[in-house]
C-alpha cells in the first residue's frame, strides 16, 4: 500500500474514533474539532449510499464499454478478444492507481469498481490464455486458476486494502488446499495455526487499518473453513473431497469410527469460537460463533426430525431474541450498566456508521419531497348593519 494512502487511512481512523468518543460523551465538541483539525482528511470520499450507487453505475458503464469494443473486434477472432480483455484489465488497474494516488480518492465508489473489474478482467484473460496455450482439458485448469485467484486478489488486497479481495484470496487458497489428498486435514490444521496469528495481526498498530481489517477477515474465513471441515454433513457428503475430486461415494478416509468426532465437533466448534470471542472481547468472533450455532441447529434438524425446518428457525430466532433481551437487561442492571467488563451500550461507536435500515431510510429520503397541500381560508372583509337610527360595524 502507498505510504500516503496508509497515512490517510490512519488519519481517517483517528477522526472516526474522535467522533465515536464525542457520541459517547467522553469528549466535547471542541476537543473533537481539534482532533479533526490535527488529523485532516485529504481524500475525496462519498457517503455509503452514494458510494454504492457510484460503484454500481461504474460497473455498468465499464462493462457496456467493454461490450462495445468486443463487438468491434469479434470479427478478428478469439486472440483479439483475449488481447482486449488484457488491455481492459491493465487499463482499469492503472485507473485505480491514478484514483487512489494523484486524484486522492478513497471510499468514492469508482476506484473500488475499477479495482474489482481490473482484477476480474485480468483473471479471466490469464485463465483463458492459459487454458488455450496449455490445451488443458477436463478440470485440469482448476488448479492453475485457483493459483491465479490467490495471487491476483492477494496482491490487490495488499495494494489497495480491500477486505473483500483478501476474503476471495483466502477462499481460493483453501479450495486449492482441498485439491490435494490431505485437503480435509489441511482445512483442520491451517485455521488452527493461522487464525490466532491473523487476529493478533489485526491489532498490530504498525499495519494500516485496512490491512488489519483484511487480517481479521481472513481469520474469520479460515474459521469458516474449519467449521466446514468438521461439519457432520460435510463429512457424510464428502464436501471437501468433492472439491478435490477425490470423492468415491463413501465417507472420507473410510473410517466410520471418526463419525462421532465430527458430530461432536459440529456443535463444539461454534461454542469454542463464541467462548474465544467472549474471553478476548472480540465481537467478530462472537458473531461467527453465533452464526455457527445457528448452522449447527439447522444441521440437527436434518439429522433428527423433531419439527419442520420453518418451526426450528422460528423457535431459534425467538430464543435468540429472548436471550438477547435477557442479556441486555442483565447487563443494564449491573453497576455502571456493565458486568465483568461487558456492556450493552455502544461504547465509542462511530455515529456515522449506519445499519442497513438506516441506509434504506437514507435512500428513501432521496425521493422528491411531497408537494405542499394548498389550503384556502375565509377571511371576512367586514360589513355594516343598522336601522331605526342605529348603526354599527362587524
Amino acid at each position: 500500500m502507498r505510504a500516503d494512502v496508509a497515512g490517510a487511512d490512519r488519519r481517517q481512523q483517528v477522526r472516526e474514533a474522535a467522533r465515536g468518543w464525542r457520541g459517547a460523551g467522553a469528549i466535547d465538541q471542541a476537543v473533537c474539532t481539534a482532533i479533526e483539525t490535527a488529523y485532516p482528511d485529504d481524500r475525496a470520499r462519498l457517503g455509503p449510499v452514494f458510494r454504492i450507487l457510484v460503484f454500481g453505475f461504474t460497473i455498468v458503464i465499464v462493462n457496456a464499454l467493454f461490450g462495445l469494443f468486443t463487438l468491434g473486434v469479434s470479427a478478428a477472432g478469439k486472440q483479439a478478444a483475449q488481447v482486449l480483455l488484457v488491455f481492459f484489465g491493465l487499463a482499469l488497474v492503472a485507473a485505480t492507481e491514478v484514483q487512489v494516488g494523484p486524484l486522492r480518492r478513497t471510499q468514492g465508489g469508482t476506484e473500488a469498481a475499477t479495482a474489482w473489474l481490473g482484477v476480474c478482467y485480468l483473471l479471466g484473460a490469464l485463465v483463458w490464455l492459459m487454458a488455450d496455450s496449455a490445451k488443458l482439458g477436463g478440470d485440469a485448469w482448476v488448479d492453475p486458476a485457483l493459483v491465479l485467484v490467490v495471487i491476483l486478489f492477494g496482491a490487490a488486497a495488499y495494494r489497495w486494502g480491500y477486505a473483500l479481495f483478501a476474503v476471495i484470496a483466502a477462499s481460493g487458497l483453501f479450495l486449492l488446499l482441498a485439491r490435494g489428498p490431505l485437503g480435509r486435514t489441511l482445512w483442520l490444521v491451517v485455521p488452527v495455526v493461522v487464525a490466532p496469528l491473523l487476529l493478533r495481526a489485526g491489532d498490530w498498530a504498525r499495519l494500516p487499518p485496512t490491512h488489519r481489517r483484511c487480517c481479521q477477515a481472513v481469520a474469520v474465513v479460515s474459521l469458516g473453513f474449519l467449521y466446514l471441515a468438521v461439519h457432520l454433513g460435510s463429512w457424510d457428503q464428502g464436501f471437501v473431497e468433492r472439491v478435490g475430486a477425490h470423492w468415491n461415494g463413501h465417507p472420507p478416509w473410510a473410517a466410520q469410527s471418526l463419525r462421532p468426532f465430527f458430530a461432536v465437533a459440529t456443535a463444539l466448534v461454534p461454542v469454542l469460537a463464541l467462548a474465544w470471542g467472549l474471553g478476548t472481547r472480540r465481537r467478530l468472533l462472537m458473531n461467527a460463533g453465533l452464526i455457527g450455532l445457528l448452522a449447527s441447529m439447522v444441521t440437527l434438524r436434518f439429522y433428527v426430525h423433531v419439527a419442520p425446518l420453518w418451526v426450528i428457525l422460528l423457535l431459534g430466532g425467538g430464543v435468540a431474541i429472548g436471550l438477547a433481551l435477557a442479556l441486555r437487561q442483565h447487563l443494564d442492571s449491573g453497576p455502571g450498566r456493565q458486568r465483568h467488563g461487558f456492556t450493552a451500550e455502544p461504547l465509542f461507536a462511530d455515529p456515522e456508521g449506519r445499519s442497513a435500515l438506516e441506509l434504506a431510510a437514507s435512500v428513501a429520503s432521496l425521493s422528491p419531497a411531497a408537494r405542499p397541500v394548498e389550503t384556502s381560508s375565509f377571511e371576512g372583509g367586514g360589513g355594516r348593519f343598522g336601522g331605526g337610527g342605529a348603526s354599527g360595524t362587524y
